[in-house]
Parts: structure tokens; sequence; C-alpha cells
């Protein structure tokens, strides 16, 4: 195999080859183009092999890979210069140390990170732009608020940004500034609401797509629009080899350090998928407020625990609920949550009813 090593930026790419015969040579930088990249690839032999580092300019590069037919040798690697102590860091020896790394990964495996298909793309990125409207929407919101407040105002209606909000501000006599802001975050306010009706319009649309999205919302706390952002995230279930696999790629799993006899349990890591993080949260906000298995175990933490370690705990129960029913491609059952997957694969194959599980 001759192995590639690519550092890829926004404008160009250091490249590095190691051949067959162990000898490791650099070339010189090509622009970070689709025009660059299909260069590189018209002077590489068909057994080559490409490594290349996780970053946005990443992201488009192996895009062009994709459409090249190169995406089965392509290697998007989580980080560069894993075997240095970064003593000396230029892109030339990134490349070269992408390369040495990748003709050993038959015996010292890559740490890969998975490069979604053209659906699951479109669909994350669809999902994560419209939580991406929802979170400035609620900066405007917040700002409103704030003006309000520097102004010691007290709305005497629940929605400032409702009908008769909008009348209760209209008749409050304000300063020159503090009118133009407060009618330019109405506008605002107004502007998001309507992208956002637009993308929640396409996330209830690709159910047809993907039925796992119906067998998600069937989960408490797991809606229309959040069972695309979740499930977008995983993109495929088979990357994940248990439930505690999943609940580390959210980044809610707790942190632990140990050396010797010191052991320090801190919060969460915050490792891996923001958005999806994000979203098993705000499904536990949501499953806290009814009568199920998580609004239970909510209240029962709550006795010891602060408000906002319950919910992360619960949110943790949710992931492990959501892998089960990826797994057993069946629908939430609350009589059967938190059984183990050998108990579920049992209890399927005597004939009882579709059972999801959780932890």
């Amino acid at each position: 195999m001759i192995s590639v090593g690519v550092d890829v930026h926004k404008r160009q790419c250091a490249v590095a080859i190691q051949r067959e015969d162990g000898e490791l040579a650099s070339f010189a930088p090509f622009p970070n183009t689709r025009e660059g990249w299909l260069g590189l690839l018209e002077v590489l032999p068909p057994e080559a092999e490409i490594a290349l580092e996780v970053s946005t300019s990443g992201y488009f590069a192996m895009s062009v890979l994709e459409e090249a037919g190169w995406l089965e040798r392509a290697h998007w690697v989580h980080t560069a210069g894993i075997d240095s102590l970064r003593k000396q860091k230029t892109d030339r020896l990134d490349a070269r140390r992408l390369a040495r790394k990748l003709s050993v990964a038959d015996r010292d495996p890559l740490p890969e990170a998975w490069f979604p298909p053209p659906q699951i793309r479109e669909l994350r990125l669809r999902a994560r732009a419209r939580c991406w409207l929802a979170v400035v929407r609620t900066q405007v919101k917040n700002r409103l608020q704030s003006l309000l407040q520097m102004h010691g105002r007290r709305p005497t209606v629940s929605d400032v940004f409702g009908e008769a909000g909008r009348a209760w501000l209209a008749a409050q006599a304000w300063p020159a500034a503090t009118r133009e802001s407060l009618d330019q975050l109405l506008r605002l306010h107004d502007f998001l609401a309507f992208e956002l009706e637009k993308a929640e319009g396409f996330l209830r649309s690709v159910d047809g797509q993907f039925p796992e999205l119906a067998r998600l919302r069937t989960i408490p706390g797991i809606g229309e629009i959040l069972a695309p952002v979740i499930w977008s995230e995983i993109g495929r279930l088979e990357r994940f080899r248990s439930a505690r696999a999943l609940v580390n790629y959210t980044g809610l799993a707790p942190s632990l350090y140990e050396s010797g006899e010191v052991t320090i349990r801190g919060g969460i890591t915050h490792q891996g998928s923001a958005w999806l993080r994000w979203a098993l949260v705000a499904a536990a906000n949501s499953a806290i407020q009814g009568l199920n298995p998580f609004a239970r175990r909510y209240r029962r933490l709550r006795r010891t625990k602060p408000a906002n370690v319950a919910k992360t705990a619960v949110a943790r129960s949710l992931a492990h609920c959501v892998y089960g029913v990826l797994k057993s491609q069946t629908n939430y059952q609350a009589a059967r949550w938190g059984h183990r997957p050998r108990a579920v694969a049992r209890s399927l194959g005597a004939g009882q009813p579709e059972v999801a599980i959780g932890h």
C-alpha cells in the first residue's frame, strides 16, 4: 500500500507519500480546490490510500474524494501528529506523520471519524440549521427582555412577541434608541420564526426516507424536531458497539481521572457531537414534565442531586433508550423500559410484543 498523508487547510494542502519500500517523501503544496484534489488523484497509483485531518476544510476534501470514487480509500483522521509531542509542528511534518501512521494502520488503527453518506449529510445540515435558528431566536428574546429590565418595565402580558405584547410595547414611551432596538428585535424575531417554520416543515417531511424517525418519536420527550436531530447525528448505529459507546459519543458520560490512589470524578466530558448532546438534554427537559419512567427517575434523583445533574442523568438514560430502539428496531414501551438487550432479544424470540430498551 502507498500511504498518502495530506494536511488540509483553507487555502492549500501539504502532502507526503510513503511508498511500499518505506521511503517517505514530501511534495509541493497544492491548492485546496476541486481542481487541485483531482489533479492529485490523477498522479496517484490506484493502490494508494489517503489520510487527512478532520476539519471543515477536510469535510470539503472528503466530499471531493467521494465524488471521485476514492471514499473507500480515504481516512478521515481525528488528529494529526498523534505520535508527536508537538515540539516541532509544521504542515509538512503533519502530512508526513499522517502518511507514516496510515502505513501501519493494520497494526495500529487510526482514530477515524465517520463521514456520513449524502442523505444523512443533508438531513444533518438541515437539522443543525434549525437548531441554530432556534438558538439565535432565543438570543433575540433574551436581548429584548434585557432592554425591558434596563428600563424597569414589567410587561402586563405573558408573551411580548404576541399581538397583545406588541400592542403593550407600542403603548410605552421609549427613548429613540431603545425604540429602534425594540423594532429591530421584533423584525429579527419575525424573520427567524419564518425560517424556523420552513426548516421544521422539511424535518417533518422526511419520515419516508428514514423509518427510524417514527420509532424515535415513541420515546418520551422526543418529537418531530428532535428525532431528525438525534438520528442525523447518530447516522449509522453500527458505529457503536454498545449503548455505553453511544453515551460516550454524546459527551454526557461523567469524566473520571485515576492515578495511583487518586480518583477524581468530575462533570460530563463534553466530547463528541454537541448537537446530539443538546437534543438529548432538550428531550430530557420535555420528558420529565410527563408521567413516564424518565420523569420518575428525575424526581427520585432530585432528592439528593441538583436539578442539572438529575437532568443530565435522564439525558443519558434517553441515550441508552435511543440505542435500544434503533438496535432492536422496535417502538418504545414503558412497561419494558430498563431491560437489558439480552432480555429484550429473548422476549422478541418468544413472540412477546415489540419493546425498546434503556437504562
